[in-house]
């Protein structure tokens, strides 16, 4: 019998490499996203296609009880849907910043809290949330969206310990860039941020994360390298607790640990507002 999985943000980037990655394992993969139109050839490959806005209570149980009413149950789920809110952090409305968290801190909430009646009664089940090296050491710039992944990296670790007792295992994905199309996505956030009143202060620094952040994406990793630690943590005995897939990702966590936050101060803006 085919394992079960249930993807959120699956229509770009990680989802998409993930959900391909899972099926060419042997997975029957519910891959869910806002866009369906973006996940055609997930279809053809064999993933089942459904529409899923994770700030919506009624969507995400939709596709939960779907799954378990066609299936009887969910093996994996990967809590991945997200996205960037780019920008100093005056420069950001409260209403954009409760969506920020909304998509990535309660939708990935909402997600788990649907999933996990079904795996406790299975007495198994995998839980993968893509956080970010971002969780680790923030940076000027955008410190909401790194916000949001101090914020999963807790329930996360969180998360683990309370659902040891019931056979479910949970993981951490915290890669650095990636060459995906968030830069593309991200950049209007960027552009609102440029409105605001007080903008004109760090013109220059958005002016230098623009060009920055797009050069790290371009240059980031493949979403395939992330889609090969996410299959590990569905299916090895003893998946890691945290993953950190690319060089970048270790380089940040590695500096933070040994140097502190004297030496990250000195280079983190030289990386993205200098």
């Amino acid at each position: 019998m085919k394992q079960v999985a249930f993807i959120t943000g699956a229509s770009t980037g990680i989802g998409h490499a993930s959900a391909k990655k899972l099926v060419e394992n042997g997975f029957l993969v519910y891959a869910t996203a806002r866009r369906t139109e973006l996940m055609n050839d997930l279809e053809k490959l064999g993933a089942k296609i459904m529409k899923c806005d994770v700030t919506k209570d009624e969507d995400v149980q939709s596709v939960v009880d779907t799954i378990i009413r066609n299936e009887g149950r969910i093996d994996v789920l990967f809590a991945n849907a997200g996205y960037c809110l780019l920008g100093p952090v005056e420069l950001h409305s409260s209403q954009d910043v409760a969506r920020q968290f909304d998509v990535n801190v309660v939708g990935c909430g909402r997600a788990i809290s649907a999933v996990l009646p079904h795996m406790r009664k299975q007495e198994s089940g995998r839980v993968i949330i893509t956080s970010s090296v971002a969780g680790h050491v923030t940076m000027p710039g955008a410190a909401w969206y790194p916000a949001t992944k101090f914020a999963q990296q807790a329930i996360g670790d969180g998360l683990r310990m309370e659902v040891k007792e019931f056979g479910i295992k949970v993981s951490l994905i915290e890669p650095g860039y990636i060459d995906t199309d968030i830069d593309n996505a991200s950049f209007p956030w960027l552009d609102k941020a440029e409105q605001h009143p007080n903008a004109s202060a760090y013109a220059h620094q958005m002016k230098t994360f623009r060009k920055k952040w797009g050069t790290g994406i371009d240059k980031g990793a493949s979403p395939d390298t992330i889609a090969k630690v996410v299959v590990h943590a569905a299916t090895a005995k003893k998946p890691k607790r945290r993953y950190h897939p690319n060089i970048d990702a270790k380089a940040a966590i590695f500096m933070r640990r040994w140097f502190g936050y004297g030496l990250l101060d000195k280079i983190m803006p030289g990386q993205t507002i200098k």
